[in-house]
C-alpha cells in the first residue's frame, strides 16, 4: 500500500486549486459578441437618442370637432448622418394611426401638427429640430437638426453605416442598441438578440427578438443590419420588423434631397 507524504499531498493540492483558477480566469474572458457589445457602447459616442415632440392634436368625426389637445411624445432614434440627421419609428413619434385605430370611424380626421422638436443628447443637452420626411407606409420618420445649433458641433456622435451589407441567417446572433429612459440617466443599453425570420417578399425584413422601435440592430462583427420598426398593415402598426439598412439609406437620401429644395 503506497502511502503519500505530506509535501505529495500538498502539492497535488496546489495543483488541483491552479487549475481551477485557471479554468474560472479563461470563462472569464468575453466572448466576440460581448467584445463588439463593449465596443459599441463604451466610447462615449451616442449611435441612439431619444428625440422629443410636442404636437398638436385637432379630430373631427361624423361632423363633430373636437378640442385640439397638445401631447409631449419620446421616440428611439438612430442617427444616419454626420449631420445629426436622425430616424425613428413613425408611429412611435406621430399618434396619427393610433387615434385612428382607437376611433374606429373611416371618416375620421385626424390633424397633428409639430410644434416643436429636439434631439436629447446624452449630456442632458437638446438640439432644436424638425421633421423632413415621413414615410407612414414604412413606419419612418426623419429629423433634421436647425441649421446653425451651436451644440451640434461639440456633440460626441456616431452615425451608423447605412451602405452596410451584412446580411443575417436564421438564428445568428445580433446585437440591439437601446437607451434607457430619463429617470435611468438615459444610458446606453444592448440586447442579446437573434434572427427568428428572414423575409423577402414582398418587402425584406428580418424578425429579430427584443428588438425595439428605431434601435439599430448590429451582427456580432458590429456591422449594421437595419433599424427596427413596426410592420404597418391597413394604416395601423402591428409587429416590431427590423427594415434593412439598404431601404434606410434610400429613404434618407430623398428626406436630405427634400430638406435642400429650394422653398
Amino acid at each position: 500500500m503506497q502511502i503519500f507524504s505530506q509535501q505529495g499531498i500538498l502539492a497535488f493540492i496546489t495543483l488541483i486549486w491552479v487549475a481551477s483558477w485557471g479554468h474560472l480566469g479563461a470563462a472569464k474572458k468575453p466572448s466576440p459578441i460581448q467584445t463588439t457589445a463593449q465596443r459599441l457602447v463604451s466610447d462615449g459616442n451616442a449611435t441612439v437618442v431619444w428625440v422629443s415632440a410636442v404636437v398638436r392634436i385637432e379630430v373631427s368625426a361624423g361632423g363633430r370637432s373636437y378640442p385640439a389637445q397638445e401631447q409631449k411624445r419620446e421616440a428611439l432614434g438612430t442617427i444616419v448622418g454626420k449631420d445629426g440627421l436622425v430616424v425613428v419609428s413613425s408611429s412611435m413619434i406621430d399618434p396619427t394611426a393610433s387615434i385612428r385605430k382607437q376611433m374606429r370611424s373611416p371618416s375620421a380626421s385626424v390633424n397633428v401638427e409639430f410644434q416643436e422638436v429636439r434631439i436629447l443628447l446624452d449630456d442632458g443637452s437638446e438640439i432644436l429640430s424638425r421633421i423632413i420626411l415621413k414615410d407612414s407606409d414604412l413606419d419612418l420618420a426623419f429629423v433634421q437638426p436647425l441649421p446653425g445649433d451651436e451644440k451640434l458641433k461639440s456633440a460626441a456622435i456616431r452615425p451608423v453605416n447605412l451602405r452596410s451589407k451584412a446580411k443575417p441567417r436564421i438564428l445568428d446572433e445580433v446585437l440591439v442598441l437601446g437607451k434607457l429612459g430619463r429617470t435611468l440617466y438615459r444610458q446606453p443599453t444592448v440586447r442579446l438578440a437573434r434572427v427568428s425570420s428572414v423575409i423577402t417578399k414582398p418587402r425584406n425584413y428580418y424578425v429579430i427578438s427584443q428588438a425595439m422601435p428605431g434601435a439599430p440592430v448590429f451582427d456580432a462583427r458590429g456591422r449594421l443590419l437595419g433599424v427596427a420598426v413596426y410592420k404597418i398593415a391597413n394604416g395601423a402598426p402591428t409587429s416590431m420588423v427590423t427594415l434593412p439598412a439598404e431601404d434606410i439609406l434610400e429613404i434618407a437620401i430623398q428626406a436630405r434631397d427634400r430638406a435642400n429644395k429650394p422653398k
